[in-house]
């Protein structure tokens, strides 16, 4: 039998061998390591960046909710019809661009009954040639009209002193001129949208020989009308005089001068009501019979504020809407006026031509026993119609809730 011996020197060889596995399986350990980090930070940098695009998708829509809060406008979604399957009739804004090439967003509004709209947001964020997140909002919206009591042609706290025997004031409901009956729902012909013609929570001013110019059902002017008090000029339930003068889209005005030029304008460029002119308020005057009646304004009735001591409007000027004045109004003929003015101070009223369809509202009338607060040939005519597109055109829509909208994806 023959037994092999091993040298010292063999055996040094094969423990040589060993460190080359150990390298290699070290190797592969490691590398195992790194990839499974690299798959880790990988994974942690996609979720990363869809939780950033979901979150910028998310304020895209909120920011298109915002957007329509802010820009609501009276002429176009409060005119909306109530939306059914047989109509499906909605406002869309389009897409709206935020950032280049990267966020987006577009809104939709239904009218879901006569006091309540749905808006959908949709927000994108996108990349390359698609879309990387979106995100679809629905808010409701309530309509917040303002509650004016209006139960005469002109309503005051102190008596209103006439001056001459050429002015008419008349709570007999009637159309502004040139309106057509499809302006606003059928108005009753008969006696139960009328009202007085002067009402005051004090004397009304009315004498003996004003009678024959004043009318009014159930009686001409009624005086000592205790419901007439601060309130009926500030506080409109879901507005105050404030409020509504400070809301988005009113036209402010401060300046104590006379205001000159004020007329309803197209914008040359689009051929629409451009509503961002200071001195446009509409277009009261309807074509026919008025030749060059802007047809585009015609559905314009904005909330007009004057902040100042005083505002006055020098002759020729128009307007239909809301008009709010802080201090004294001041007419010096040939203004024209569809809808409501209500005047926190003094009134006065001079010259010939001035006619105010709708209602007046003036809490401090008396200017000067002498002259008199009404002169001229003014008329003020109470409209229902007026006052229902004056209240339409100063409503804007208030989200429901502290937050109201709801995702849907």
């Amino acid at each position: 039998m023959t037994r092999t011996t091993c040298s010292p020197a063999h055996l040094h060889r094969d423990r040589r061998g060993i460190t080359l596995v150990l390298a290699l399986f070290t190797l592969v350990v490691l590398g195992a390591a790194v990839g499974t980090s690299f798959l880790v930070v990988r994974s942690d940098r996609n979720s990363s960046s869809q939780s950033t695009y979901a979150g910028e998708a998310q304020l895209a829509a909120e920011s298109a909710l915002g957007e329509l809060e802010a820009t609501w406008d009276p002429a176009v979604q409060n005119a909306l019809p109530v939306w059914t399957s047989a109509a499906p009739t909605e406002w869309a804004s389009g897409t709206r661009t935020l950032q280049a090439g990267k966020l987006f967003h577009s809104v939709t509004v239904r009218r879901l009954n006569p006091q309540l709209f749905m808006a959908t947001a949709l927000g994108w964020r996108a990349g390359g040639a698609g879309r990387l997140s979106e995100l679809a909002l629905v808010q409701l919206y309530r309509l917040a009209k303002p509650t004016i009591g209006v139960n005469a042609a002109v309503t005051v706290s102190d008596p209103i002193k006439f001056n001459g025997n050429a002015f008419a004031v008349s709570g007999i409901n009637s159309l502004p001129p040139q309106w057509g009956a499809g302006e606003c729902a059928a108005i009753d012909a008969g006696t139960s949208d009328d009202v007085v013609g002067v009402r005051s929570a004090t004397g009304t001013g009315v004498g003996t020989a004003d009678l024959n110019n004043v009318f009014g059902y159930p009686a001409k002017h009624v005086p000592n009308d205790a419901s007439i008090t601060s309130a009926t000029f500030n506080n409109f339930v879901d507005y105050t005089f404030l409020t509504l003068g400070s809301q988005p889209g009113v036209k402010i005005l401060p300046n104590t001068t006379p205001y000159n030029g004020v007329a309803p304008v197209i914008d040359a460029g689009t051929g629409a009501c451009d509503k961002t002119l200071l001195l446009n308020f509409g277009e009261p005057f309807r074509n026919p019979p008025t030749a060059g009646a802007i047809t585009p304004c015609m559905g314009y009735f904005p909330v007009v504020h004057g902040t100042g001591a005083q505002t006055k409007f020098a002759a020729g000027s128009r307007g239909q809407g809301t008009l709010l004045i802080e201090g004294d109004l001041e007419l010096v003929g040939g203004f024209e006026w569809v809808g409501l003015i209500i005047v926190r101070n003094q009134i006065k009223i001079t010259g010939s031509g001035n006619k105010i369809y709708g209602a007046l509202l003036a809490e401090g009338a008396d200017v000067d026993a002498s002259t008199g607060s009404v002169g001229g040939d003014v008329t003020i005519n109470y409209s229902a119609c007026a006052i229902e597109k004056a209240i339409s055109g100063a409503s804007l829509a208030r989200p429901l809730g502290q937050r109201s909208w709801s995702q849907v994806y």
